[in-house]
């Protein structure tokens, strides 16, 4: 399960993402209510372009409830967050609120419930609280998060399973066999496109016995099929993957998943 589940859900929070569209730009000193019910402050104006999905952003924040009663402070701790814009890595309120900023700029963010924690009780959050962001963007580099690897002109086959893949990069050796110990990096996409988790974001890649059952069968199968060094995506369907149940909130029920995989290392 990725240890049936070693593709483990690395991310902070849980929801759906709206695509990134053009939006009304925000105005000095003035509140923007978004569609969504979140309420904007830009307090000083950066430069650049808006933030978009996929950007890896750097900032410094303060959560406090809307009493001012603080629950965080990345000041403090003297360290900026780093996340991917759109990857649900952070709360939902987050994840649409940012799409109107830009780098440099200082603003205030107010998250409604729904879009932050919901009915769930965090430590110094309570169930149902509205949620205050003090926020400075240092840094955005754009276009961070990996894309499939692009298939144009590679052969697609399909294996009598119905997994699907093409060989994107050879490698060299011979390919693993049952039982041995292989180090694969990964990113795993939905068809949307969204990324749901991926060792090259962590940095290290992951191990495991192939064929022992601690990963989806459609990689015990995939993972077989390359040398090392060798690269391919993956197309799998939901059978050779998380079943009909899926993984949620991450995974919908029936997921076809895409990997780009990479066999590191055999031992």
């Amino acid at each position: 399960m990725m240890l049936r589940f070693i593709l483990s859900i690395f991310f902070l929070v849980f929801v759906g993402f709206q695509s990134f569209a053009q939006i009304e730009k925000l105005k000095t000193g003035k509140e923007f209510v978004t569609p969504e019910g979140i309420k904007l402050v830009l307090q000083k104006q950066g430069k650049g372009k808006l933030l978009n999905k996929g950007d890896k952003v750097r900032l410094h924040y303060r959560g406090s409830l809307v009493d001012d009663r603080e629950f965080d402070n990345s000041r403090e701790r003297n360290q900026p967050f780093e996340f991917i814009l759109g990857m649900k890595q952070v709360i939902e309120g987050w994840d649409v609120a940012l799409q109107y900023f830009k780098p440099g700029d200082v603003a205030r963010i107010t998250i409604p419930p729904n879009l932050g924690y919901g009915d769930v009780d965090m430590p110094k959050i309570p169930s149902g609280s509205y949620l205050v962001f003090d926020i400075e963007i240092l840094e955005a580099i754009r276009d961070f998060a990996p894309k499939p690897f692009p298939t144009k002109g590679l052969s697609k086959q399909i294996s009598a399973s119905g997994l699907e893949y093409w060989i994107v990069q050879e490698g060299n050796g011979d390919r693993p066999t049952r039982g041995k110990t292989v180090e694969v990096h990964y990113t795993g996409f939905l068809e949307n496109g969204d990324i749901f988790d991926s060792s090259i974001l962590k940095g290290t890649p992951i191990s495991f016995r192939l064929g022992s059952g601690m990963v989806i069968p459609g990689w015990d199968e995939g993972i077989a099929l390359l040398k090392p060094g060798g690269t391919a995506l993956l197309s799998i369907p939901f059978n050779l993957a998380y079943g009909e149940s899926g993984r949620p909130p991450m995974i919908p029920p029936k997921s076809r998943l895409i990997f780009n995989v990479e066999l590191v290392n055999v031992k």
